[in-house]
């Protein structure tokens, strides 16, 4: 189930946080509205992050249940292999259900249909990279010629019992001209895509239980596969039509939450430390 308490994820393209960083940076933080009248064009990247669903598995903590040791940690290790080779043999149906459905695709049109939304933003279209990590943000960063880069990265996985499915989208919003140079001042160290260096950050989640969950992790998943995946074709495009949405909307800031809530197909929360999450009605 989706967590409240849920460790902020700060995925590649929104920027690591280094270690050692003396300032925190905060989960969430709302693109400025003065800022709008500087941005003449906004360069949207999407690097990919995964190329199939995956089934989240827990780290063991026979050591830390023990005190701790080598030899206890050894174990976990053990237990931990186990548990994603069962994983992995046991998500594999979905997998091949999804094989002609591409969600980095899907997301991209839903992407470039919500941005439009934000004629301030100046969306000129949405660019796929093929790798997710500092280096190739910060290359991306180095060779753009828009006034501001939008990097997502999308990240979608099935609970351990695969009865939620749980979609993520981190999203970071960076100056590239003069005038929001301004009001960010680049770090003099650090990857330029470092998340301190950004307008505006936030994490997106998504989230649908599967139809009549069951504790068995097997059945779940057939319920997700069954009639060529048909129940998780239509999760993956809800929740890729509804990330971008709430993408625009939190970019407005705080007002643009009335637009999302009161869904016929669920519910939209804003959290404590300004993430939004939506959990959808099973269908």
């Amino acid at each position: 189930m989706f967590s409240r308490c849920m460790p902020f994820a700060v995925l590649a393209a929104a920027g690591t946080i280094l270690a050692g960083c003396v300032t925190q940076v905060p989960v969430h933080e709302a693109f400025p509205p003065t800022a709008r009248d500087s941005v003449t064009s906004t360069e949207v990247v999407a690097p990919i992050k995964q190329s199939e669903i995956y089934v989240f598995v827990p780290d063991s903590k026979i050591a830390a249940a023990g005190g701790g040791g080598l030899l206890l940690a050894l174990v976990d290790v053990g237990v931990n292999s186990v548990r994603t080779s069962k994983a992995e043999d046991a998500v594999r149906p979905l997998r091949d259900a999804l094989v002609d459905f591409n969600f980095d695709n899907t997301l991209k049109a839903d992407l470039q249909t919500s941005l439009s939304s934000d004629p301030w933003l100046h969306a000129d279209g949405v660019r796929v990279i093929k790798e997710a990590t500092n280096a190739s943000e910060d290359t991306a960063l180095a060779n753009a010629k828009d006034s501001a880069v939008l990097f997502t990265v999308a990240d979608y996985q099935l609970s351990n019992d695969a009865q939620e499915l749980t979609i993520t989208l981190s999203a970071a919003l960076y100056p590239n001209n003069d005038a929001l140079f301004a009001l960010k001042p680049r770090a003099k160290s650090g990857p330029r895509s470092a998340l301190g260096n950004s307008l505006y950050h936030n994490t997106l989640t998504f989230t649908m239980e599967v139809p009549s969950p069951s504790q068995d992790r097997d059945h779940n998943i057939a319920t997700w596969s069954a009639q060529n995946g048909a129940v998780m074709h239509a999760a993956l495009n809800m929740g890729a039509r509804k990330l971008a949405a709430m993408l625009a909307s939190d970019l407005q800031g705080p007002d643009g939450d009335a637009a999302l809530q009161n869904d016929s197909e669920g519910m939209l929360e804003r959290l404590g430390d300004g993430r939004l999450h939506f959990a959808a009605k099973s269908s």
